[in-house]
């Protein structure tokens, strides 16, 4: 089970670096406003006192602004796909994670039933599954909900840093699921006379399909 959470944190460091690839387009704007304001103070053709010119050049100031922010634009498109499609790898292994661990807790639960054995902290062991599996499903919901990426939105960098901060959450609540339904493990093989040790839960949990 360690494996997709490797898995869901090395996509989130793709998207990171997808974004700080286009951290510099994303400051364009502001950084052509600061250069263009320090040109117009050095250069006397942009003083609108003393240059019948200056008109032109706001004009011209304008237009470059304009430029830019096309520039940017075009360059947060060319990213636009690869984020989208990293967002959706993320939510296809969380969602996987969660159907992982509730198809093992059920399996504990039918052992638990045919062997017929009796664990006095068996109903705790459960709802805590249970709670923990309602918690995870319920911030991957909001996860899914802030998957999506678009350019003409106002803060293009602020939807994608939401989302890595939607997943660290989802994370941590996948490590609780997933320490519940490991207790639940050790707890149902205990009581069939079983000791079971981290390296082998999952051959438990395969066997107790059996």
């Amino acid at each position: 089970m360690r494996k997709y959470f490797t898995k869901l944190g090395l996509i989130s460091s793709s998207l990171a670096l997808v974004v700080m690839g286009g951290s510099i387009a994303f400051a364009l704007p502001a950084q052509a406003t600061t250069h263009a304001t320090q040109t117009a103070g050095s250069n006397p053709g942009y003083n609108s006192t003393n240059n019948p010119g200056s008109s032109q050049s706001g004009n011209g100031l304008a237009n470059g602004q304009a430029h830019l922010q096309a520039a940017q634009l075009k360059a947060c498109q060319n990213r636009s796909k690869a984020i989208s499609n990293i967002m959706s790898r993320i939510d296809t292994r969380a969602q996987n994670q969660i159907t992982l661990f509730s198809t093992i807790a059920t399996r504990v639960e039918n052992f638990y039933t045919q062997k017929g054995k009796t664990l006095s902290n068996y109903s705790q062991l459960l709802a805590a599954v249970s709670a923990a599996k309602t918690q995870a499903e319920t911030e991957f919901g909001t996860l899914q909900t802030n998957s999506t990426f678009s350019c003409s939105a106002s803060n293009p960098k602020g939807m994608v840093s939401a989302f890595q901060s939607y997943l660290k959450t989802e994370i941590s609540d996948l490590q609780n699921y997933r320490t519940a339904v490991k207790n639940l493990i050790v707890g149902v093989a205990s009581a069939n006379g079983v000791n079971i040790s981290s390296n082998n839960q999952s051959t438990a949990a395969q066997g107790s399909k059996q």
